[in-house]
């Protein structure tokens, strides 16, 4: 039983390059909104937490096939009241036929959001739309009519 533990244990640790490997610094801001959509169109929406920043740093592989991840998990504040809880995961790839210094390095933003309304949101992207952030908005909706999201952004709003 101890070795199932140790072993889950390992498994739950991010995916990391080899240390000393570079870095990629990521910086930019998470805000929460809600979205009315009871009638024939939505409203626009309305801010709930605004510009909380996002620091991370994720590890840039170097050979190929390896991966390394970034995260961290945030709880929103809603307008109106309630939460929105928004789970950020960052991946840095190096592909399978990636050559020299990893040529064909890709990255991927992940967001799971949970509370009133759950969605799963993802976007493969280049270095040049990856950092200093990832730009991209993630919703679900709730069975109330409205849509519930976050957007990952650069800039303050």
């Amino acid at each position: 039983m101890k070795i199932i533990f140790i072993i889950a244990a390992l498994l739950a640790q991010p995916l990391a390059a080899a240390s000393g490997e570079p870095e990629l610094e990521l910086a930019g801001y998470l805000s929460a909104w809600t979205q009315d959509c009871f009638g024939p169109s939505c409203q626009l929406p309305a801010p709930g937490a605004r510009n909380l920043p996002v620091s991370l740093r994720l590890a840039l592989p170097s050979a190929p096939g390896e991966a390394a991840t970034a995260g961290r998990t945030e709880r929103l504040l809603l307008p109106g009241g309630g939460e929105l809880t928004a789970a950020l995961k960052f991946y840095a790839v190096c592909p399978y036929g990636g050559a020299g210094n990893c040529a064909g390095r890709y990255f991927q933003a992940q967001v799971t959001l949970s509370g009133p309304a759950g969605a799963f949101c993802a976007a493969a992207l280049n270095p040049a739309d990856f950092a200093p952030f990832p730009v991209l908005m993630c919703a679900g909706a709730g069975a109330d009519g409205r849509r519930y999201g976050v957007t990952l952004h650069r800039q303050p709003l």
